[in-house]
């Protein structure tokens, strides 16, 4: 018996089986934790953030034009590897995240499967709004990652 080749998508037809390929496209990882990053960003008082691997490698950035990602990066890195550290000294549980703050402003940061979730705030940010907001964007991460 031989091959019978017929066009792309006219196979289902002549069968009269219905040819689904699941549904619309799932968005990328990297398109996910671009817009997940977005999200955060326009929570009241951040000015932006940005997510790092735990050595300070920039996978993607949204912060106004004068701040630094590179050294942001680097700063959210050291202090995020120095808090799993001691948190493992001391023996509490995993880091999940933390709040940084000075009269210019704040930083906060959120511990993630891929490194670290980090975010600008204005000297109005409030923790009490961004922190769980931070929380659930690093829960989503581990959600990617599964």
């Amino acid at each position: 018996m031989a091959d019978r080749r017929v066009p792309i998508g006219t196979a289902a037809r002549e069968t009269g089986e219905p040819f689904h390929l699941g549904g619309p496209p799932q968005p990328s990882r990297a398109q996910q934790v671009r817009e997940l990053l977005a999200k955060l960003g326009q929570l009241a008082g951040v000015r932006g953030g940005l997510i790092v691997t735990p050595d300070g490698f920039v996978i993607t950035a949204d912060l106004p034009p004068p701040i630094s990602a590179e050294d942001l990066a680097a700063l959210g890195a050291t202090l995020g590897r120095e808090l799993e550290l001691g948190v493992d000294q001391l023996a509490r549980g995993p880091f999940r995240t933390a709040f940084f703050s000075t009269d210019g402003g704040a930083i906060f940061l959120g511990g993630s499967p891929i490194g670290f979730v980090i975010l600008l705030g204005d000297a109005g940010a409030e923790p009490a709004a961004v922190s769980p907001a931070l929380l659930e964007a690093v829960a989503r991460l581990e959600g990617f990652w599964k």
